[in-house]
């Protein structure tokens, strides 16, 4: 066999080992493919044909805001019908809407891991916020690691239902000497019932002061009873 026709032959195996090779790879990602198919049709299928997977609540977010960690599925609800006033201009349905997103994420605590955990923070009022969270700690939140321990995460606060009532207020003044029109949102609320705690002695009243701060709407005081 002469050189040239040596050259051929060995040229003609390295294409097809190069064939073979790119055909091995080719099964291998048509293999992956198909048990990938095969895996996502059992995860979203339960004998029913009902969707089991859980809703991605990390995406739940707007323009604003972003719902808190481990929402419960009333904070979920509640989250959306905030984003909803925003897309409008009711001023006093947004107060009310961000109100009630702080009593369902600042008052349950079925999703704390502990007391450095308080909920609704980004509810609050700007100037307010470091020392309305380390208040938080000192006096509503101060016993739940003590709560968690003995009676179990699951057994303890969680709002289940909020009523309120909206209304105009007269302009808030903060001690900065800032001036901001203020909106006044009067709220009840109800805990789901445990066999551990008595749901009915904690807080279930609250009278609140929201401020437009620039067109973000934010809590500037909030009381548990009315004078």
């Amino acid at each position: 066999m002469s050189k040239q026709d040596k050259a051929k032959a060995k040229r003609a195996k390295k294409n097809k080992q190069i064939i073979y090779m790119m055909l091995a790879a080719s099964l291998v990602v048509v293999a992956v493919m198909g048990f990938n198919i095969v895996r996502i049709s059992l995860k979203k299928s339960a004998g029913s044909g009902e969707v089991v997977e859980k809703t991605n609540t990390s995406s739940m977010k707007n323009d604003q805001y972003v719902i808190g960690n481990n929402p419960t599925q009333f904070q979920q609800d509640e989250f959306k019908k905030l984003t909803e006033a925003l897309k409008g201009d009711d001023q006093l349905a947004i107060s009310e809407a961000v109100v009630r997103n702080f009593i369902a994420d600042y008052f349950t605590w079925t999703n704390k891991d502990g007391n450095y955990e308080v909920g609704g923070l980004q509810y609050i009022y700007g100037p307010l916020f470091t020392s309305f969270q380390e208040q938080s700690r000192w006096e509503f939140y101060k016993d739940l690691d003590l709560y968690i321990s003995q009676y179990g995460r699951e057994n303890l606060l969680e709002v289940t239902d909020i009523t309120t009532k909206a209304d105009y207020a007269a302009d808030f003044e903060h001690y900065s000497g800032e001036t901001y029109k203020a909106y006044y949102i009067e709220a009840t609320w109800n805990y789901k019932s445990s066999s551990k705690i008595d749901v009915n002695s904690f807080q279930k009243t609250g009278y609140f002061t929201v401020v437009d701060n620039d067109g973000r709407y934010e809590i500037a005081q909030f009381f548990d009873h009315y004078d």
